[in-house]
């Protein structure tokens, strides 16, 4: 009974307006440090496309890095139930979403993966920001599939991580470990490096590419972390990363 109430249209979106509202209160009352902007400038508000990735534990500090005058935002969310909470609050925030994700190893169900595909496409096309947290919606957590590099073959958009931290936080037990930010803090937003994958890339150019950007993220995550006075959270290691 309460799942099907917590999972009702008008529920979801009134969730969606809370949170969304929340999440502007962390931008504006957070004494933002930011680091490595100098390696995203080249990349963000040119008026072409950008893939920008970020671990799934930190998606309610995604908005506090980006400007909409940038790029408009396109959000990968999935196609689970849960997603459409995410969708809401996407919406309330004025950005876009894609509804999809990848199929699980083995798996003969579709979840709107092809066509996410062509929308994520179509949008990189128009100059806009496609916004993908590679590691959701289940896992591993902080292990990076292909599925962003594939996009940045097929359409010639630069990859560009980003992370973030919080001193003022809460942090769940969950898969992900993900982390709730609180108000009046402060906090870290540190810009990866910028990455082409060429049309022509082999697979095994993609693994080590996927292995470089992968590797970035969690050492800054990490130094992000423990500098702002927290252990730092590793990667799950029991799984390979997703295709």
């Amino acid at each position: 009974m309460f799942k099907r109430f917590m999972r009702s249209s008008a529920v979801q979106k009134t969730l969606g307006f809370i949170l969304a509202s929340y999440m502007v209160l962390v931008k504006y009352t957070t004494r933002w440090t930011i680091e490595r902007a100098d390696m995203s400038a080249p990349v963000i508000g040119n008026g072409k496309g950008v893939i920008a990735l970020t671990w799934h534990s930190r998606f309610l500090m995604l908005n506090s890095a980006w400007k909409k005058t940038w790029q408009l935002p396109h959000v990968l969310i999935s196609l689970s139930r849960d997603g459409a909470l995410v969708s809401h609050t996407t919406h309330f925030l004025g950005l876009k979403t894609i509804r999809g994700s990848a199929r699980k190893a083995g798996s003969q169900k579709g979840k709107g993966g092809s066509a996410a595909l062509r929308e994520m496409a179509g949008a990189l096309n128009r100059g806009a920001c496609v916004v993908i947290t590679p590691d959701g919606p289940r896992g591993p957590r902080q292990r990076l599939g292909e599925g962003p590099l594939r996009l940045s073959k097929m359409t010639g958009a630069p990859i560009l991580p980003c992370t973030f931290a919080v001193k003022n936080r809460i942090q769940f037990k969950s898969w992900d470990r993900f982390v709730l930010p609180l108000p009046f803090g402060r906090g870290v937003i540190i810009w990866g490096t910028p990455l082409y994958v060429p049309s022509d890339a082999s697979d095994r150019d993609i693994q080590k590419y996927k292995d470089q950007i992968e590797n970035e993220m969690n050492i800054f995550l990490s130094d992000a972390d423990r500098r702002l006075g927290h252990d730092p959270i590793a990667p799950d290691m029991t799984r390979d990363a997703r295709s």
